[in-house]
């Protein structure tokens, strides 16, 4: 599954291709194709609201990560004697190395160099002394089975663009993953899902990607407000939530270490309301982007699967409900004002014409 992710990161830049590339690596099942359709489109949706340098992060890392990949399941196959093989098929078809644009040349990929992922094998782990800490893969099989975690956990904003998605989007993690285990139990009391009752929740977050993913097309969402009134009122709904807290005030750099070397483009709430009163902010869209970066760096700092993680999925889950509530309410009120403005036009022009 992170594999499959993982090709899909470059939909910035070529969604099509990227398209092309999860339906090609994704041929064994691994992700349903509901899930495989939407994929491409929802990462690209993702990276809408964040700056260039961090999507030309996004692509360079892609690249990092399927090399690991590629060198990871070579060790595999040749544990199980079938790499040889593979090889001799498969090198014809190799896709060739994606041109560098001269006009625009940009600069190499910059390796992680701080140390902060729990669980992270001691080779993902980055910085550290050359061939102590610098190999993004694991050569070792019995490496890769006794940890859950993949090459694209340690570039922070590949991780980052992973760890947004949301149930059923969510891939998951391999059989007795120990961050899976350290996960707190559900509500005392609460019975367990029937099959059924998965089936429909799963059928509901599709149909919520799918109106999100639909967004784009709405002129409500992106026509710039009149003024401050609803953007407002759509802050205070999102900034009213309980996991909203973590997120209302800028972070200090003296109680987490570090993050100003990582975070390159910090937001919070406080600055997003700033941003609103000053007429810097004039769409839900906007809005919505300023709100995605937030989750970004939150994720981009602490790990897709820390804490903050769970907390960031929970809020961003949230947002996106009060972002299409409030289009929907907006695009009610745009239609009768519109038709109002019709009817009160064309009784203009009989009243005229008699």
């Amino acid at each position: 599954p992170s594999a499959t992710a993982t090709a899909a990161l470059e939909a910035p830049a070529a969604a099509d291709d990227a398209a092309a590339s999860v339906r090609e690596g994704a041929d064994q099942q691994v992700v349903p194709e509901s899930i495989r359709e939407l994929l491409p489109t929802t990462l690209s949706r993702l990276t809408s609201g964040l700056p260039v340098h961090e999507l030309d992060t996004i692509i360079k890392e892609a690249k990092a990560c399927e090399d690991a990949l590629e060198r990871e399941i070579e060790t595999l196959e040749a544990e199980l004697g079938v790499g040889a093989k593979r090889r001799k098929t498969d090198d014809d078809d190799r896709k060739e190395a994606p041109k560098v644009d001269e006009a625009h040349p940009s600069s190499p990929l910059k390796e992680p160099t701080m140390i902060s992922i729990p669980f992270l094998p001691a080779p993902y782990q980055p910085g550290g002394e050359p061939g102590k800490g610098h190999v993004n893969y694991l050569d070792d099989v019995d490496a890769m089975l006794a940890t859950e975690f993949a090459p694209p956990d340690r570039y922070f904003t590949v991780s980052a663009l992973l760890g947004r998605l949301r149930d059923p989007m969510k891939l998951s993690h391999p059989p007795n993953a120990r961050v899976r285990a350290s996960k707190k139990p559900g509500p005392r009391g609460k019975k367990a899902e029937t099959p059924e009752q998965e089936e429909k929740r799963k059928r509901a977050a599709l149909e919520k990607q799918r109106a999100l993913l639909a967004l784009e097309a709405n002129e409500v969402y992106r026509r710039e407000q009149p003024d401050t009134a609803a953007l407002l009122a759509l802050y205070k709904k999102i900034s009213s939530h309980r996991t909203a807290t973590v997120f209302r005030k800028p972070v200090n750099p003296a109680e987490a270490p570090g993050y100003t070397e990582r975070i390159l483009f910090p937001m919070d709430l406080s600055l997003i309301r700033k941003m609103i009163v000053a007429r810097m902010i004039k769409s839900f869209s906007s809005l919505h982007q300023r709100v995605g970066l937030i989750c970004h760096n939150c994720v981009k700092f602490n790990g897709r699967e820390s804490d903050y993680a769970v907390i960031t999925r929970d809020f961003e889950d949230h947002v996106d409900d009060k972002v299409l509530e409030a289009v929907k309410n907006a695009s009610a009120t745009y239609g009768t004002t519109a038709a109002a403005s019709g009817t009160a036009a064309a009784a203009g022009a009989a009243s005229a014409g008699k």
